[in-house]
Order: structure tokens, then C-alpha cells, then sequence
């Protein structure tokens, strides 16, 4: 298991915002990065909680060792659903599962808690629009101030870091990614 895909996934997206105008594109190109990075932490889950190996030849010391991803299923519960969001899970059990929690960047972390929050709350507005999650994105990412489009968010120029959001993200999820595939036992 690497992370190839993400990685693939933000080139790709670089290269198609380089290339446009567009900048609508950035909600696209966010969301379609967030979907591949949820999609790589919960395989990565699966790899883990069944004792795989990441492509540094890392897997963590489990707590409850699972055969394969239906025992998995099983004892968390998800067993006859059509959709399981593993990246749920990682959040509610990865500190059950294992003795050192690889996923702790994600569910803990100080300096990427947040930021995956804000990115969940993001991707949730973009996908929903519903009357909650523009509440959580203004209230959140926005800070109470002004409404303005997901584009021109990710757009904005962060002062600390002179990035704007989309790259501080992206950065954010390689830098995790490389963490989670990688990290010493």
C-alpha cells in the first residue's frame, strides 16, 4: 500500500488549475484530492487492522489482530452495509485497534487535527450545500465573517505560510500520507 494515488490525484489537479482559468476548478480539484486521501487512510485502515504491510514495510502493533477486512466488518458493525465510511472508524477506533495509533495525525495531531476538520467541513459544503454545512463552513473556515465560495477560499493567500489554502492543503495531505506509509515502529 502507497499513496501514489493521492499524490497522482493533486499532480493531476496542478496540472489542470496551471492550464485554467477557472477557478471554480479548485472546489473540483479539492474535493476530488479530499475523496482520494479519504479513500487511501480508510484502505490503509483495512491494511493495518489485517496485519499488511505499507510499501516501507511498515504495519503497527495491533491490540485485536483481524483475519481479513469481513472480520473486520464484523466486530465493527458494518458487515451488511452497502456503504462503510472507514474513515469514520479510524477516528472512533484506530486507539482500540492499535498499541501505537498510526492514525494519531489525523485524530489528534496538533497541527493537522484542525486542519483535517476544516477539510472535512469544506468537502462537506461542497458536496451538500445544504443549509448545516454552509453554517459549519461560515462558522469554521470563514470564521463568522462573510460568505464567500469554497474557490475563492481555497484561493485565499494563508499570511503565516504566503500558500493558499488548496496548496497548504495539499501539502498537508502528502506530508500525512508519507506519515502514515512510513512511519518508524
Amino acid at each position: 500500500m502507497d499513496n501514489s494515488l493521492v499524490i497522482d490525484e493533486i499532480e493531476y489537479w496542478n496540472g489542470i488549475l496551471a492550464e485554467s482559468d477557472n477557478p471554480k476548478l479548485l472546489e473540483m480539484a479539492f474535493f476530488k484530492i479530499y475523496i482520494k486521501f479519504e479513500k487511501f487512510t480508510s484502505d490503509l485502515f483495512i491494511y493495518y487492522c489485517t496485519g499488511q504491510n505499507s510499501s516501507f514495510d511498515f504495519c503497527p502493533e495491533r491490540k485485536l489482530p483481524f483475519v481479513d477486512d469481513n472480520h473486520l466488518n464484523g466486530v465493527i458493525g458494518t458487515k451488511n452495509k452497502a456503504y462503510i465510511n472507514y474513515y469514520e472508524n479510524i477516528i472512533e477506533l484506530s486507539e482500540h485497534i492499535f498499541v501505537v495509533n498510526p492514525f494519531e495525525i489525523i485524530t489528534r495531531d496538533v497541527n493537522y487535527f484542525n486542519e483535517f476538520n476544516n477539510m472535512k467541513i469544506l468537502r462537506n459544503y461542497i458536496a451538500h450545500e445544504s443549509l448545516s454545512s454552509r453554517k459549519k463552513y461560515v462558522q469554521s473556515l470563514l470564521g463568522n465573517r462573510d460568505f464567500i465560495e469554497p474557490y475563492e477560499f481555497l484561493r485565499k493567500i494563508r499570511r503565516n505560510t504566503g500558500k493558499s489554502n488548496l496548496t497548504t492543503y495539499n501539502e498537508i495531505i502528502i506530508n500525512s500520507t508519507n506519515y502514515l506509509i512510513a512511519r518508524p515502529a
